[in-house]
């Protein structure tokens, strides 16, 4: 059978979030319509999203499939809209946490965060003002599930030259579709044009309670996958948000040196006030910014277990069960 590369049509769908925009993905070949992400259950997005898919004869129920490249509201929050039509859904293992609205794994994941910010010295007022962050956002969620799980290093069934990649970093169950003939790559949130992408903590998911689960290094995981995609022979990258760009590994390289330098900047957060809580150093680095503490601690936490990887800090515990960091050089 002859597969043919499919045309790639970004669909730009307003969200009620910081960030702006999102992106979906249509591609299409005369035999298969595969969206990659669909947009939060917000109705300018759920709008837009089915204009322009009827600008090219499309209804929800003529896709072949959706794609979710990672479990954030933002990108899977009208998956129901296809699947309660017969449009199968397609995730890496793990994706289906994010997909059940108030359900357990919210509440593992809050569970999670209460006991890793009290460690981190987050005052209680901010804790429980995050708890209630992390519900509300499933505001724009609607239940769905994954009804095929895919692989890592396996090719998508409707366009083959198209291989699964995970790039755990941004999310854990994140997923890229590099096409293997061209080297265009659809990156989700992994690599954006304007800003860098967060990469966010989060539990793992095999403890018997959130509060007894352990943390992700995610800055470390999202280094080694953005040094193994600029080994790659890379063309045009469709990212989560933004415009498509050319020479990827340009950016990759821009990123990765950005980050070296950030990574200074914490060392010397350290070195100057020994015994900080990690809360103490994310107040410094992002003195305006403490109404987005899931951001802020995850971009401390990645880079203060980046340094201690390196052996360049320590952390220990003291008797109140906080966790504080010193240099060792």
């Amino acid at each position: 059978m002859t597969f043919t590369h499919p045309d790639i049509v970004r669909i730009e769908l307003q969200t009620p979030f910081p960030v702006g925009s999102v992106n979906a993905y249509l591609m299409l070949s005369d035999d298969a319509r595969v969206l990659v992400d669909c947009g939060p259950n917000y109705d300018p997005a759920r709008e837009a999203l089915q204009t322009s898919l009827a600008s090219h004869g499309l209804q929800p129920e003529d896709i072949t499939a959706l794609v979710l490249t990672h479990g954030h509201v933002d990108h899977v929050g009208l998956a129901s809209l296809f699947q309660s039509r017969g449009v199968p859904v397609y995730a890496l293992q793990g994706v289906q946490t994010w997909l059940t609205p108030g359900g357990e794994w919210d509440h593992y994941r809050a569970a999670f965060f209460e006991s890793l910010y009290t460690s981190m010295g987050v005052p209680r007022d901010l804790i429980a003002r995050a708890k209630r962050d992390l519900f509300l956002l499933q505001k724009w969620n609607d239940r769905s599930v994954v009804d095929v799980e895919l692989v890592p290093g396996q090719t998508l069934p409707w366009f083959p030259m198209y291989e699964v990649l995970h790039v755990p970093g941004h999310a854990q169950a994140a997923l890229a579709l590099w096409n293997r003939e061209t080297g265009d790559i659809l990156t989700g949130d992994q690599l954006l044009p304007h800003v860098s992408s967060n990469a966010l903590i989060e539990p793992t998911l095999d403890a018997t309670e959130g509060r007894a689960a352990t943390r992700t290094q995610s800055l470390i995981q999202y280094r080694a996958n953005l040094q193994a995609l600029a080994r790659m022979e890379l063309a045009t990258a469709y990212p989560g948000h933004g415009d498509p760009f050319q020479e990827p590994r340009d950016l990759i390289r821009r990123r990765l040196a950005d980050q070296e330098r950030r990574q200074s900047q914490f060392y010397e957060l350290v070195a100057k006030a020994p015994n900080s809580t990690a809360f103490d150093i994310a107040v410094k680095f992002f003195p305006r910014h403490l109404n987005q503490l899931s951001l802020i601690m995850s971009e401390t936490l990645g880079f203060l277990d980046w340094l201690e990887a390196d052996g360049k800090i320590a952390a220990f515990e003291t008797h109140e069960g906080v966790i504080r960091w010193r240099s060792t050089q």
